[in-house]
């Protein structure tokens, strides 16, 4: 079964806010993670999804291949294999006949074995913070409590010091 995976991020466009683009290339089978727009390139002709790094999930074959698709035009490629499920997930090109040069170097995602998980959603709720405005008046208040509170802390540290003294001095006098 191939599912269509239609990424809205485009080469050199985004928004302001990368969270807005921001999605995660998931493993179909064990939902590791395998890559994610952060690092994309572009869109393959066949709908495979190119990306300049994939995630440390991926296991990249050290054996050389030549590729048999039609559309890779004989690349040499290293296999890239999921590391939690060991699926085939796509390729590393690593030559590439003049007309591809663009591939070269790139790590492509077949989107066949691919879930994907925006970070970012038009439609999101967010909580009502109910916040007291603090006004002049609020403010004179607080102000007045403040000062009432520094002037008791003040009338109690005088009566401790004169506690302390006393004690001090009957502890000299037996």
């Amino acid at each position: 079964m191939s599912v269509s995976i239609d990424v809205t991020v485009q080469e050199g466009e985004g928004s302001s806010d990368p969270a807005v683009d921001l999605a995660v290339f998931l493993c179909r089978k064990c939902k590791l993670p395998l890559g994610d727009t952060g690092d994309w390139v572009e869109k393959a002709e066949n709908g495979d999804i190119l990306l300049s790094a994939v995630t440390e999930n991926v296991k990249i074959d050290v054996n050389k291949a030549v590729s048999s698709f039609i559309h890779d035009a004989y690349s040499t490629v290293q296999t890239l294999q999921c590391k939690g499920c060991k699926s085939i997930v796509g390729a590393l090109y690593i030559a590439t006949p003049e007309h591809l040069d663009y591939k070269r170097d790139l790590f492509i995602l077949n989107t066949s074995v691919l879930n994907c998980y925006f970070f970012a959603n038009a439609h999101k709720q967010r909580a009502k913070i109910n916040q007291t405005s603090v006004n002049l008046p609020t403010i004179r208040y607080m102000d007045e409590k403040l000062k009432k509170c520094k002037q008791l802390f003040g009338a109690c540290e005088r009566e401790v010091t004169e506690m302390e003294k006393k004690l001090f001095q009957s502890s000299e006098n037996p």
